[in-house]
């Protein structure tokens, strides 16, 4: 289960690009089950873990954002490898520890 700290911060973010009429999408590697069969359709479907929670598009313009905790959040190896592999695309790939950091990153993309 995803930290709940992080958890309340991303509805905030989530709210705010509502709010800016942000293109956007909810990335669901956080999504947990107990079940072998859901696990090996989600895996046959394409799911990796470590894409980053959040994928934004504002006036034309693609990033993601990781969405950590405002204290003590820590990157996973598959969220570093990830996060590498987009920015050496030329899209932009963010972590943000809490809302705050995550508005500054969205503002400079209104």
């Amino acid at each position: 289960m995803r930290n709940n700290e992080e958890y309340e911060e991303q509805k905030i973010v989530v709210k705010y690009l509502e709010l800016i009429g942000a293109k956007f999408t909810a990335i669901p590697n956080s999504t947990y089950t107990t079940s072998p069969a859901q696990k090996a359709m989600n895996t046959a479907m394409g799911l990796r873990s470590g894409l980053p929670d959040l994928f934004i598009i504002i006036k034309e313009k693609p990033f993601f954002i990781e969405m950590k905790r405002k204290k003590g959040g820590v990157l996973s190896e598959n969220q570093k490898e990830w996060i590498d592999k987009i920015n050496k695309t030329g899209i932009k790939a963010y972590v943000c520890n809490g809302f705050e950091e995550a508005k500054e990153i969205i503002d400079l993309y209104k």
